[in-house]
């Protein structure tokens, strides 16, 4: 029986400027909605940056998301997470996420980061986790989870839950 060769992060990710392939990269969301039901949604990914370090570390990151391309499948819901008690879209059309970044961890980063939306900012922790690399592309696949209160967003939590689960696959080109 041989065990299988696992090759860390840090060896398998070239330091060096990283770039987003939008139009390879979505960005999905989950949240209660009512008392029982579920919304699930995606926004379209604009573009984004990863710098990283000797070692894999990440030295800088950022993502931009189009809040005015959010869709549900709904459209009165989609209208109204453009409105100003939501996402108020017409003032802030970016989404912008922006970490400082970290060293590699198992299997990608645990990364602190700073969410922007609606004209406020919210800290976030997001898991990466690398799921395919070779010399010129990485694809990895994230996950947080978001209060959305911290962005002033006052709809009663018996009508849209308090918490909102992100994915995002991600590809890069160097």
């Amino acid at each position: 029986m041989t065990a299988d060769l696992v090759i860390p992060v840090s060896e398998r990710v070239a330091a060096g400027h990283w770039t987003l392939v939008a139009g390879e990269s979505t960005a999905r969301f989950r949240v209660r909605d009512k008392l029982f039901g579920v919304a699930v949604g995606t926004i379209p990914v604009r573009s984004g940056r990863v710098v990283v370090g000797p070692g894999g570390r990440v030295d800088s990151a950022e993502v931009e998301l189009d809040g005015a391309g959010i869709g549900t499948g709904n459209r009165h819901r989609d209208n109204d997470l453009r409105k100003p008690r939501f996402l108020s879209v017409d003032a802030h059309p970016t989404i912008r996420v922006d970490s400082d970044g970290g060293p590699p961890s198992g299997d990608g980063w645990r990364l602190g980061a700073r969410l922007a939306a609606r004209g406020a900012d919210v800290p976030l922790e997001l898991a990466v986790v690398l799921v395919a690399v070779d010399e010129g592309s990485a694809r990895v696949h994230i996950t947080a989870r978001l209060d959305r209160t911290g962005l002033g967003i006052r709809v009663p939590t018996f009508v849209v839950g308090r918490m909102i689960d992100i994915e995002v696959d991600a590809a890069f080109r160097r």
